[in-house]
């Protein structure tokens, strides 16, 4: 749990620290572009509560899909869970950027890439008998309906 929490999930989330909306001459010529994050608009209880019901949504329709979707037995669920879930964690982060810059996709190709390359070293953790092309479009169907309601609505 812990490497999941800090291996698979920090990359991507600290890499939105590179993300800007507006040049740094702009946000130094016109202040009044960062009101709303001066006066705390920004980062309210209300922006809070609102990310804390998508994880919740998010983490209900991949528990629940997973057992639905997959008939696999319950110890396998943690490979289609984690997969699912690493994918979303990518889509939440570029699905909030205004900008893309080189360093945000060098840190999500490197947390899939060591998660793809984990779910081989670790065998212990995750079973990978069961992964075939079948099991690839059943995590991405699963991803899609945990991130793209939340982005349509």
């Amino acid at each position: 749990m812990m490497g999941y929490s800090t291996i698979y999930t920090s990359l991507p989330v600290f890499s939105l620290v590179f993300d800007h909306d507006v040049s740094e001459e702009a946000s130094m010529k016109y202040p009044p572009l960062y009101k709303t994050l001066q006066k705390g608009r920004s980062l309210s209880g209300k922006t809070f509560m609102i990310w804390f019901w998508k994880s919740v949504f998010q983490g209900c329709v991949i528990m629940l899909g997973s057992i639905l979707l997959f008939k696999e037995p319950f110890t396998n669920i943690v490979t289609i869970t984690f997969s699912s879930l690493i994918i979303i964690e990518l889509l939440n982060v570029y699905s909030s950027v205004h900008h893309f810059n080189v360093k945000m996709l060098i840190s999500s190709a490197f947390t899939f890439i060591i998660y793809v390359l984990s779910i081989f070293c670790l065998r212990t953790y995750f079973d990978t008998s069961y992964i075939s092309w079948l099991f690839i479009v059943r995590v991405f169907m699963l991803t899609i309906a945990s991130w793209l309601p939340l982005h349509i609505v």
